[in-house]
């Protein structure tokens, strides 16, 4: 037998005697029917409430007063027997009428409430009281108390007081000197510090007092609560509780587009219970929102690109980039915008062709990036003339699309044919060839954009020729109504734009002689039909070809472009100029109204190496016609 259960029974009949004489049990200095101290508040903290909760007023819970009998010797077996069907039954005691709260009828004929049995613990007690060392009676005592204190703990954390104060007066009455019932009274007590400050928690909530003044808010409130008894339900709940609150406000601020506000809430439920699963969800529910607001501000924004509302485009963007909380889909819109700002619908590099409305399409064009160059020579650039000066910076804001080839005859028939034009060689009879027998340009008649550079019937893949500045410019204008588009020819700047292909050297492939065939030039090695050769031929040079190649002979330019080295020179739009002073410096043609004179650019089949320079540039009159000059177009973007 245990020390204890030496000692027990002269406690228990101690504590019987008590009950009987009408007397206390409870260790000195421990009220029976005092509820645990209640925790000290400092009242500068509820002077500072706007309002208070509403404070459950508890009845007393009285000290346990149970009918013990001691039973007889001979019915100790039954007793115990007994006491083990009330146990499992579940009656382990028998409350008081003043503890239930049972008030005796006033109804005569009202019918009384069955009285109940002893439970299992006046059972044990009555045979205790009779047999002070029964061996299966203080096993059972102890038993009970223990299931009963459990039973305790879990009331104090649910906030359920009456029910845990009891259990403390049954067990101090049935076992004053149980090992667990001084740790038990402390569990109390600190679970009642714990109600205060859920009190006042919830009155600095209802002010709305969450966390402001630092560490005078209701979080921290609820948080001393926790501190005082760590399984207190209702602090945790409050706590839940408050949460709950901002998440909800965070997804409706969210759900408003007030995204800043969200997010200042969300921080805040995170300072009120770090990494809760609540917490997570929300996040992860507000983000999949937000990525759906901005999955459609994209989708609005790429439609604007299509249709170029590049300023529909860019605010979509912008509220995107309010919205999105990643970078990814947002760099897609802003590259499409930025793109379409210089391009439109096209890329830099990209090759397209155009549907005509009679059918068959315009010419293949690429797409030059937008950016800036040198215009001009460099007065030290050998063989310099003054009109390439002076030298200057050109921007361009825009891309824009190059034709990769000058103007076929396949091309200007197609033109001709569909339009009715009649170009200035066939009004005129006449236009300018190479003579071969006088090994001379000179003007024929019968002559017009159907021959070649000596006179006879043109294949439709030459570059066409005897063409004037206005037959350029209406098969400029008979493409823009065909396509739709705007297409008309290069301004002088766009062509040597192109032709340099950002490079900065005299020529288009870089210093001196070119080691290579880059195009269609006068080389030593060239002869015409009856032999003659040039004389002023660049050395070791030989293209293979007296007169204009089938464009696209030579291999393609830095650009993509093909022929803008040689074959044929090129009208542009520009007005002659003697000097670039007060040149426009965006790339744009210098027009004068009614000038007589344009500019030809690039090298052609019968030019130099100093005219094959990027920066050369002639005087022609717009009415000129000839086997050396041709055309090729550009379309704006």
């Amino acid at each position: 037998m245990s020390k204890h259960a030496k000692i027990l029974p002269v406690g228990l009949l101690a504590a019987l005697l008590a009950v009987a004489c009408g007397g206390s049990s409870e260790p000195d200095g421990v009220a029976a029917d005092s509820p645990a101290a209640p925790v000290t508040v400092d009242p500068e903290d509820l002077e500072r409430e706007v309002v208070l909760a509403p404070r459950t007023e508890e009845a007393p819970v009285p000290a346990w007063a149970p009918d013990i009998t001691p039973v007889p010797a001979a019915g100790i077996r039954k007793a115990l027997a007994a006491a083990e069907d009330a146990e499992e039954a579940g009656r382990l005691f028998v409350d008081t009428p003043a503890a239930t709260g049972a008030v005796p009828s006033d109804d005569p004929e009202a019918d009384e409430p069955a009285a109940p049995g002893p439970g299992a613990l006046e059972l044990l007690l009555g045979v205790l009281a009779t047999e002070g060392d029964n061996a299966a009676a203080l096993a059972g005592v102890e038993r009970i108390l223990a299931e009963l204190m459990q039973r305790g703990r879990i009331a104090l954390s649910e906030g359920r007081f009456a029910d845990a104060e009891q259990v403390e007066r049954v067990s101090s009455r049935a076992q004053p000197q149980h090992p667990d019932l001084a740790a038990y009274r402390e569990a109390l007590a600190a679970a009642r510090r714990a109600q205060e400050a859920v009190r006042l928690a919830e009155a600095r909530a209802v002010a709305n007092r969450i966390f402001k003044p630092e560490g005078e808010g209701a979080v921290a409130a609820y948080r001393d609560a926790l501190r005082n008894y760590p399984d207190y339900l209702p602090a945790s709940d409050g706590l839940a509780r408050l949460q709950a609150r901002h998440l909800d406000r965070a997804l409706a601020a969210a759900q408003k587009g007030d995204y800043l506000a969200s997010e200042r809430l969300q921080a805040e439920a995170g300072r009120i219970i770090p990494e809760s699963a609540a917490l997570q969800d929300m996040i992860a529910r507000i983000v999949e929102l937000r990525q759906a607001r901005t999955e459609a501000l994209l989708a609005q924004g790429h439609s604007a690109v299509d249709a170029l509302d590049l300023e529909l485009a860019a605010r979509r963007l912008a509220e995107a980039e309010q919205v999105s909380l990643q970078a990814q889909g947002l760099d897609g819109l802003r590259e499409r915008i930025e793109l379409a700002r210089h391009y439109g619908h096209f890329r830099p590099g990209q090759v397209f062709r155009e549907p005509l409305a009679i059918g068959g399409e315009a010419p293949e064009m690429v797409v030059l990036a937008y950016g800036s160059f040198k215009m001009g020579s460099p007065e030290d650039e050998p063989g310099r003339l003054d009109n390439e000066g002076p030298r200057h910076e050109v921007a361009f804001e825009r891309g824009f699309a190059i034709a990769r080839n000058e103007t076929t005859v396949a091309e200007f028939r197609a033109f001709v044919e569909a339009s009715g034009h009649r170009s200035l060689a066939t009004r005129r009879g006449r236009s300018t060839v190479y003579d071969e027998k006088g090994g001379v340009m000179g003007e024929h008649g019968r002559v017009d954009w159907r021959r070649d550079y000596a006179g006879a019937p043109a294949t439709p893949d030459l570059p066409v020729v005897h063409v004037s500045f206005e037959d350029a410019q209406a098969y400029a204008a008979w493409l823009s109504a065909q396509t739709g588009q705007r297409y008309r020819l290069p301004s002088e700047a766009e062509f040597e734009y192109a032709l340099r292909a950002g490079r900065d050297e005299p020529w288009p492939w870089g210093s001196g002689a070119p080691t290579r065939v880059v195009g269609n030039l006068t080389g030593d090695g060239d002869q015409s039909r009856l032999k003659r050769q040039w004389a002023n031929a660049i050395p070791g040079y030989s293209d293979g070809h007296w007169g204009p190649a089938p464009v696209r002979t030579y291999p393609a330019e830095a650009f993509g472009t093909f022929d803008l080295v040689g074959n044929v020179s090129e009208w542009v739009l520009d007005c002659w100029h003697d000097s670039y002073r007060r040149a426009p410096r965006d790339g744009s043609a210098w027009v004068n109204p009614g000038c007589s004179d344009r500019v030809i650019r690039g090298a052609s089949w019968a030019s130099s190496l100093d005219r094959a320079r990027s920066a050369y540039r002639q005087s022609t009159p717009a009415d000129t016609t000839n086997a050396r000059v041709g055309f090729r177009v550009v379309r704006d973007l």
